[in-house]
């Protein structure tokens, strides 16, 4: 499960200091004129799509999730990042994979979460030549604990992080940390709320997008981000 919080923001200075985010917005816009106006301005500015004014504001994210999602994140270049190095720490374990189906026609989505059994012969032992029923949920857990086993005997070994790490799989846990300015977090869940991004992406884009709604909700409220697709 990813975990999402805000750990900075924009803050005000000098004439600016008592103004909280959505304030210094319509200040900016104003070119500097503070003025109680009961948010018309930010409706204004919303409702008739002028979004240069919200890249004065930033926001930095700490993101706890999966290492084939934080890719997708960092792609996002108008985005600065940082990440959990593997060449000096220690994995942080592996997350559950969510096993769904593939989509019959859109091959940027899937459907829903299904558990696939097939049939293996057993080698070995007393049951040698037996056949068995293998299921997805169980191999791959057989297969993440076998991997798991084998980064730390090439660690014991001697072997260096940066070497051991190969043998990581995607779902490796990490821990990531983005700023933005307020505009370019916008066109994140512009991309990354859409239905056609991967779940995983889209519920940490969710997070990002209500932790952003409790800073400023009069903006937040006049965009229909959560869909996606709306700049």
């Amino acid at each position: 499960m990813s975990k999402v919080e805000i750990i900075s923001k924009t803050e005000g200075l000098n004439s600016y200091s008592n103004l909280n985010e959505e304030e210094i917005i319509a200040a900016i816009a104003r070119h500097g004129t503070i003025k109680d106006d009961k948010g018309k301005l930010i409706k204004y500015l919303m409702d008739n799509a002028h979004w240069s004014p919200l890249q004065h504001i930033s926001f930095g994210f700490k993101i706890e999730t999966r290492r084939s999602i934080s890719a997708q994140i960092f792609r996002h270049r108008s985005l600065n990042g940082q990440e959990w190095s593997l060449r000096y720490a220690e994995p942080l374990g592996f997350e559950e994979i969510d096993i769904r189906r593939e989509h019959p026609t859109n091959r940027q989505s899937s459907t829903q979460s299904f558990n696939p059994k097939w049939e293996e012969i057993q080698w070995g032992g007393r049951h040698d030549g037996e056949t068995y029923t293998q299921d997805a949920n169980t191999a791959i857990k057989e297969h993440l604990k076998a991997t798991e086993n084998l980064y730390n005997i090439l660690v014991r070994q001697g072997v260096a992080k940066e070497c051991a790490r190969d043998v990581l799989p995607l779902c490796t846990r990490t821990t990531i940390h983005i700023t933005g300015t307020f505009r370019d977090l916008l066109g994140f869940l512009n991309v990354r709320c859409d239905i056609h991004a991967q779940k995983e992406v889209q519920d940490i884009a969710t997070l990002m997008g209500e932790a952003m709604e409790k800073e400023m909700p009069n903006i937040m409220s006049r965009i229909p981000w959560r869909n996606g697709m709306f700049m």
